[in-house]
């Protein structure tokens, strides 16, 4: 069966990524996050801590309308998003669907060299899962 690795990361929406970058930042006793990045597909700025080995994400929205501005609109910021690890995206989403899981969309998508998907939350108690290679 799917083979998981860890969890990868895990993502809290927020309004405004400069101010909850100053309360988790001094709360993980760092005065930077460990890596800040945008991704424009998506639309969404990221600040990144790492807790052992487990991305702890800032995540706001760069543009209205937004899979993250739609999320906070509706639940307000909070726990997002929570990603798991495998070895092959492109094969964790075939063996998924052949054993009658619901994916948001059904393909995968592209992120550095990493390939990810993303469960139906609907499918999975309200969360929205994501699977990375």
């Amino acid at each position: 069966m799917l083979n998981v690795e860890r969890i990868d990361h895990v993502c809290i929406a927020v309004r405004d990524l400069d101010q909850a970058m100053k309360t988790w930042g001094l709360f993980f006793g760092k005065s930077r996050p460990d890596l800040v990045y945008r991704h424009d597909p998506e639309a969404i700025e990221v600040a990144r801590y790492f807790v052992g080995e487990v991305g702890f994400e800032l995540m706001a929205s760069t543009k209205e309308g937004s899979d993250v501005d739609r999320f906070i609109a509706k639940r307000g910021e909070g726990p997002m998003l929570i990603s798991f690890k495998v070895p092959d995206a492109e094969a964790a989403m075939k063996e998924l669907i052949e054993a009658g899981f619901e994916l948001l969309d059904n393909r995968w998508r592209q992120w550095r060299d990493s390939r990810y998907f993303f469960m139906n939350p609907k499918y999975m108690n309200g969360v929205l899962v994501e699977l990375i290679d």
